[in-house]
């Protein structure tokens, strides 16, 4: 995995979301300027490879040191690197960028979770939590309404299966603790974040970011533990509408269980539609 310090605020990790942390080192993020123990993880997919045969729609993944679950629900469709490009500089992938497309039959989804869908090392509940930030680069193929469903962001245990993130034909997700980036097939070109808990009905900060069809997208939210509030951030900038109460992360739905990397795309349409991840990143202060 590379992480180029000439990369930083332009395909990599923003500086001003990510400050007071140390990029990452091999994947992982070292102690903060300020001496701050910090677990975290970084992938940017350069390592991404099979461990099992895709069986009964589920398989794992590797990737850096990170392992994954993932979830199809047929084994027609699996999470694949893309293949390089000649012309990097029109599409702009990163050294390493994986696939997901789901199977072309209503509802069917691709889920990647990881930890194996159960180590989850990050939280967000105010009166533990500690600063916490992620973000991730990605693209989608289509932005027409009745696209897929897409999910981005940090999930809880479970998330990957079947109706582990969306819910059949349902404008809502899964009950789930859940915190990210959701586009829901009428939104079109529209995402909003969105944050839930078990048994919660979800929050919404709408229409935080507005997609291009094939063109990468930064998107990324940090949790302050001093203020108790959640700021958005896309391309390196605060979407200061959306920040988030501490009443609101002090209620029903904010999320109180803990959390790991998790990707859906849900079809929703009558065309096949990727969602490509480039790199995600997640650390928190211990």
């Amino acid at each position: 995995m590379q992480v180029l310090f000439d990369e930083l605020d332009t395909r990599l990790l923003s500086p001003k979301l990510w400050r007071g942390f140390a990029p990452p080192i091999g994947g992982l993020f070292p102690y903060s300027a300020s001496g701050n123990p910090v677990r975290g993880l970084f992938d940017d997919f350069t390592g991404w490879g099979k461990t099992t045969p895709l069986a009964t729609s589920t398989t794992y993944f590797q990737s850096n040191g990170i392992t994954y679950l993932g979830y199809n629900d047929t084994t027609v469709v699996d999470t694949v690197p893309a293949v390089p490009t000649t012309t990097p500089a029109v599409d702009e992938n990163g050294p390493g960028v994986i696939v997901m497309q789901s199977d072309t039959t209503d509802n069917d989804i691709a889920i990647i979770q990881a930890g194996c869908g159960t180590m989850m090392p990050f939280h967000v509940v105010p009166t533990r939590s500690q600063e916490l930030v992620f973000e991730c680069r990605f693209k989608v193929s289509a932005i027409t309404v009745s696209c897929s469903d897409i999910f981005i962001g940090l999930a809880g245990t479970g998330a990957c299966a079947n109706n582990g993130v969306f819910v059949d034909d349902s404008a809502s997700m899964a009950s789930n603790n859940f915190i990210g980036f959701t586009r829901l097939a009428a939104q079109g070109p529209l995402m909003s974040f969105t944050y839930q808990r078990v048994g919660g009905t979800e929050g919404t900060e709408a229409s935080v970011l507005t997609l291009v069809a094939d063109d990468y997208i930064k998107a990324g939210f940090r949790y302050h533990a001093a203020r108790k509030q959640c700021s958005v951030w896309v391309d390196g900038e605060e979407v200061t509408a959306a920040r988030i109460t501490s009443a609101e992360t002090g209620a029903t739905p904010w999320p109180t269980l803990f959390m790991n990397f998790c990707a859906a795309i849900n079809y929703q349409a009558t065309a096949a539609h990727t969602l490509s991840l480039d790199w995600w990143a997640c650390a928190q202060f211990e």
